[in-house]
């Protein structure tokens, strides 16, 4: 019983460790690579930089964050109980403050002056944050709610999918807001890259490689690969449209390193065979992702 909350407290600590690193990471990209050049990069926090900008008397960034929170976290705890609330507040309070806290710190205002620069590395930190706080079921808070809410009514659209249309709007506000279209054509890059980023973050360790292979000699394939590189194997049904002539193929879904190994078996087994190589997107089962894992 004590090694077993002993686990419970070392896996809590270590969550909330990379949520932590993650909330630095999203407001270094805030704090010095898109606040600085007038980068809104969508949702919440791009609503903060426009806001700064129109009326410069308002509190830090990070601060104006925090305010427009509030009404969402209650949103938030309505639906999705006080645990996902909880950890939002925490994230949101850690990143907001670093944001505000960072140039005072460390006196650097901005670490670069390259608009091209600054919202590829801008928006590439704060793509791989918010996808880490997403697979730690934690969010900034902001348009990262609203986002999780649509995935639920729509979980057949992608995350990144989803933040860059409701960007959009942020995005003519920011031009309009700074007078300058350069300026909103470079956020949109930034938002791009973090879209991008984003969906690697969540679903990269997700994707697997998809292969169809047509062999006479299928039956030696099927068992080496299960055998040497401990693969499920699927045997289909299958008839040549030329022939007539009813066949056995082999499916099989595996990670991507695995697929030398299978192309060294089909050279020694037969090298004549017809193989297709495809991406598996998302995969469910054993030795992949669970069918009752929560969806981001």
């Amino acid at each position: 019983m004590k090694e077993l909350k002993n686990n419970r407290v070392l896996k809590f600590l270590g969550r909330y460790a990379v949520i932590t690193l993650a909330s630095v990471v999203y407001a270094i990209g805030i704090a010095f690579f898109l606040n600085p050049n007038q980068l809104a990069p969508g949702g919440v926090s791009g609503i903060a930089i426009i806001l700064k900008e129109v009326f410069p008397f308002l509190p830090g960034v990070g601060m104006l964050i925090l305010i427009i929170n509030v009404p969402i976290m209650i949103l938030g705890a309505w639906k999705f109980g006080i645990r996902f609330v909880l950890s939002t507040i925490y994230t949101l309070i850690v990143s907001s403050v670093v944001i505000d806290i960072l140039p005072a710190l460390t006196g650097i205002t901005s670490i670069t002056d390259d608009m091209m620069l600054a919202s590829i590395i801008g928006g590439g930190l704060f793509g791989v944050a918010m996808g880490v706080m997403f697979r730690m079921e934690t969010t900034t808070g902001g348009m990262d709610v609203i986002v999780k809410i649509v995935k639920q009514k729509k979980p057949h659209m992608r995350t990144g999918q989803i933040y860059m249309l409701m960007d959009v709007v942020v995005l003519v506000a920011s031009a309009l807001a700074f007078h300058n279209i350069e300026v909103a054509l470079f956020a949109a890059i930034a938002i791009y890259v973090s879209s991008i980023v984003m969906d690697k973050a969540i679903y990269g360790g997700d994707e697997a490689t998809l292969v169809y292979i047509i062999s006479n000699r299928r039956k030696i394939i099927a068992v080496r690969m299960m055998q040497e590189l401990d693969v499920g194997v699927t045997m289909m049904e299958g008839m040549g449209a030329y022939s007539n002539v009813s066949t056995e193929i082999i499916m099989c879904v595996m990670r991507r390193q695995t697929l030398p190994k299978v192309r060294n078996i089909l050279k020694e087994v037969d090298p004549q065979a017809f193989m297709i190589v495809s991406s598996a997107k998302e995969v469910f089962g054993e030795g992949f992702k669970s069918h009752f894992k929560n969806e981001i």
